[in-house]
């Protein structure tokens, strides 16, 4: 089995793959003090309820944002799994991505992770919309024919995540209530006519605006303007269905992707 982990600034997402086949994922709060032993024990919880064993697991791969958590997340894949994970952005893990940025070294992993997976399945020219900590939206270009790479990495943009600024809004305002973002209606009217639907209203129908907007301007970059838009992330559900501009929803992304990276670079 392999066992896939990608470590967000607000989750990490582990789940264990049987060849192409997903046999189960679970998720736990990032924490940078959590030790090996705590991924171990919830690990070991997963497998049972599965009738599996940690011995099954011969491979790992990992993608993190969060530096000091990877170091305990390697850790874990050593010592108690015995297993030397496959680490993104390690040198001779190759993505076959032309990473076309300023400093490309500074493209959070996950972003890449989900390019190599559009680039596989061929949505490309592409526009990744994740709805993560951050909002990103991130840039995928064909390569040339004759390029010995699958797909460009242009790019993108990161603006505030829909939780971070709901957090920050009620933080900075003492009689503002607290807000549930996945509960919302989504019907929602944009008129509010309590506190609370007029914040909801501002966080859904503002966000909606911010990205159609951002949207709009990246399509009308040279040779974007027939991509495919692709939404992930926890909450990418919610707000497709007010944005048109969205063709897809895929929450499997990530995880595709590192299971793709994985099978081209083993031995």
């Amino acid at each position: 089995m392999l066992l896939a982990i990608d470590c967000g600034n607000t989750n990490i997402v582990f789940t264990l793959f049987e060849a192409q086949i997903k046999l189960s994922e679970w998720r736990l709060e990032t924490v940078s003090s959590r030790p090996a032993d705590e991924y171990f024990i919830a690990l070991c919880h997963v497998l049972e309820s599965q009738k599996l064993h940690y011995t099954d697991i011969k491979n790992c791969i990992l993608a993190s944002v969060v530096p000091v958590v990877t170091h305990h997340l390697v850790r874990f894949c050593e010592e108690r799994l015995a297993v030397t994970p496959m680490v993104v952005g390690e040198e001779g893990v190759k993505l076959n991505l032309d990473v076309q940025t300023d400093d490309p070294a500074q493209v959070g992993a996950d972003r890449l992770v989900n390019a190599v997976a559009v680039a596989a399945a061929g949505d490309v020219p592409a526009i990744i919309l994740d709805f993560g900590t951050a909002t990103t939206f991130d840039v995928v270009r064909p390569a040339a024919p004759d390029s010995n790479v699958s797909a460009i990495y242009a790019g993108g943009v990161i603006a505030p995540g829909v939780h971070r600024s709901v957090e920050a809004l009620v933080a900075a305002a003492a009689k503002l209530p607290s807000l549930a973002v996945e509960n919302f209606d989504p019907d929602l009217p944009v008129l509010g006519t309590s506190t609370q639907s007029a914040m909801k209203s501002g966080v859904l129908w503002g966000y909606v605006g911010l990205i159609d907007g951002l949207l709009n301007r990246l399509k009308a970059e040279p040779g974007m303007a027939e991509a495919v838009v692709i939404g992930t992330g926890g909450l990418a559900s919610l707000f497709a269905p007010h944005i048109d501009a969205i063709d897809k929803v895929d929450n499997a992304l990530t995880m595709t992707g590192l299971r793709i990276i994985f099978n081209r670079n083993k031995g």
